[in-house]
């Protein structure tokens, strides 16, 4: 297989990883809680790391990935903090400030990363 098609699957490997991760989120904030630190962490490390998950695959594949996938990001964080009270959960603005901060260190890590493989 080419360099181009390794690219290729790479690629389409972190657009699929970006989907699933995108989905467990959902799954996750938006279902009943059980109580309890997820993981052993606080929830505010935890929306930090899952909004890592979600942009790094992106900014790492895609030369200007983090261009698309930060805006978005954005915006599916705030949503679910929005719709949480439908859902029986909490609304709560710290941890769309904790999913921006996971967001800005996936797109910052995927991108030098990128860069640094040149």
């Amino acid at each position: 297989m080419s360099r181009v098609g390794i690219t290729r699957v790479l690629r389409l490997a972190a657009d699929v990883l970006t989907v699933l991760t995108a989905i467990a989120i959902a799954y996750l904030t938006l279902s009943q809680s059980v109580g309890g630190k997820p993981f052993f962490i606080s929830d505010k490390a935890a929306h930090a790391i899952a909004f890592f998950a979600l942009v790094f695959p992106v900014s790492l594949a895609h030369r200007w990935g983090f261009l698309w996938i930060v805006p978005l990001a954005i915006g599916f964080g705030w949503a679910i903090e929005v719709i949480q009270p439908y859902f029986g959960r909490g609304r709560e603005i710290e941890d769309f400030y904790a999913d921006l901060i996971g967001i800005a260190s996936g797109a910052t890590a995927g991108t030098l990363i990128r860069m640094l493989r040149r």
